[in-house]
């Protein structure tokens, strides 16, 4: 059996390749501004990101620490959380699509019965969160349990007692629910008799070559693990395998931003599922708008298919994919609490407005220009019209918040005036410029520099 599913995982995977080309460097400063500047405004103890940008190739960035003195690198390894369970649904779906399992398939075909379970739920239910089954991590004393013993190992089985009584019958509606993603992965196991973790090799992690890409307490760790922050408290003394013996298929993994994003890329560019795996996957339902393992939600305007992790200890994931220019963003933070995702939203903004000129940007319209962009201290701003201009401006930060408001008129033969920015911490900007004589407004994007 198990050298036929090698065989079958086999048909549709294809060796990675990884983009030669020479990412921007101006994007590539835009980026690293965008993570430092928000690691240091929000005090995160550590970021990594990585973007794959068709035709622009891969740009990665780290900034912060592990722990005192042991800065982030690229290599570090971070818990995934949520995230594993996209990983959990592609092997699913490739189980379907080689006809070893049926989507519609009931849980009784595959599985013991479990009290509040019905065992009449299909896997499609499971994977698309449809099920009505209460959540394992909603039992009453769950962490405190976690707590208590951190060297237990959990079995699946073990995980099956905590469930509670449904929310609703199957189908019905829609309620995000790790309990869905753990008896995936025990089906899985059921349908093939090799363990979760193995099938997750054969069938993904060694054929795209995710060297850094492991379920943890199942695998050994041949690579670095960032130091895990909760509430300002290093944990990483603290044994992880209960923790994530209890996540395992639903959020126990651990990778990298540049597998992470590899990953998406690989999956999103036709390489892992066939058509009708991918179209599974992406078939979005109930009021999460969720397909399998993927979010799809509108973010500045582009359709983007996304999903999150946060697991206790603390890590915190954001990955997504902008179905527009079919871009590829990671985010991982060794901290909770923390906010990966608007990370991820702030670089994909970078991207939507990219390119972005380090002399002088002029966006959508021609009233006004600014230089230097990036800037440390003076923003200078130049009408592109004839005469001298009496203008309202307005900078507000990535969260809408109003940073400095003033009116300025311009004495100078060209138009311009200048905009003093001692006092704007270093990020990213928008500035609104209105024409007090024509109303008319432009908004330009603009870095503050350290």
């Amino acid at each position: 059996m198990k050298k036929q599913l090698l065989k079958i995982f086999g048909i549709l995977l294809f060796a990675n390749t990884v983009s030669a080309q020479s990412f921007d460097p101006v994007m590539a400063a835009q980026l690293q501004n965008t993570i430092d500047s928000i690691r240091i405004a929000n005090s995160i103890k550590g970021i990594s990101a990585c973007v794959i940008y068709p035709g622009q190739g891969t740009w990665k960035g780290v900034t912060g620490e592990s722990y005192a003195g042991v800065p982030i690198t690229s290599d570090m390894e971070f818990g995934i959380a949520s995230n594993t369970k996209l990983f959990t649904g592609v092997l699913t779906l490739k189980l379907a699509e080689n006809n070893i399992i049926n989507l519609d398939d009931s849980l009784h075909e595959w599985l013991p019965t479990f009290p509040n379970i019905d065992s009449n739920i299909t896997i499609r239910q499971l994977l698309n969160h449809t099920s009505g089954l209460a959540d394992v991590n909603s039992v009453v004393g769950y962490s405190d349990s976690i707590l208590l013993d951190p060297f237990h190992i959990y079995s699946p089985t073990d995980l099956m007692t905590w469930v509670g009584t449904p929310l609703f019958a199957a189908g019905t509606s829609w309620s995000y629910c790790n309990t869905n993603y753990l008896l995936a992965a025990m089906i899985a196991e059921s349908s093939t008799g090799i363990t979760y973790g193995q099938l997750l090799h054969d069938s993904i992690l060694t054929p795209l070559q995710l060297d850094s890409t492991f379920l943890d307490v199942y695998d050994a760790v041949l690579g670095t693990v960032t130091h895990p922050w909760q509430s300002g408290v290093d944990k990483n003394s603290i044994p992880r395998d209960a923790l994530n013996s209890a996540s395992w298929s639903a959020g126990g993994m651990y990778s990298t931003s540049g597998e992470m994003a590899q990953w998406y890329q690989a999956l999103m560019s036709g390489q892992v599922l066939n058509n009708y795996g991918f179209n599974e996957m992406t078939t979005f339902v109930g009021s999460g708008n969720y397909g399998v393992g993927l979010y799809e939600t509108t973010i500045l305007g582009r359709t983007v298919w996304q999903h999150g992790g946060t697991i206790w200890g603390g890590y915190n994931s954001t990955m997504m994919y902008d179905t527009t220019t079919q871009a590829v963003i990671c985010v991982l933070i060794n901290q909770n609490p923390a906010q990966a995702f608007l990370i991820a939203k702030e670089i994909l903004s970078d991207l939507i407005t990219y390119p972005l000129s380090v002399n002088e940007n002029t966006l959508q319209n021609t009233s006004f220009s600014v230089y230097p962009n990036p800037t440390s201290n003076t923003l200078f701003v130049k009408s592109l019209q004839s005469q001298s201009n009496s203008v309202n401006i307005e900078i507000t930060n990535s969260l809408g918040q109003t940073v400095l408001q003033q009116t300025q008129t311009s004495t100078s033969t060209d138009g311009s005036f200048s905009v003093d920015l001692d006092g704007v911490t270093p990020g990213f900007y928008f500035l609104k410029i209105t024409s007090t004589s024509s109303n008319e407004t432009q908004v330009i994007k603009f870095i503050k520099q350290k």
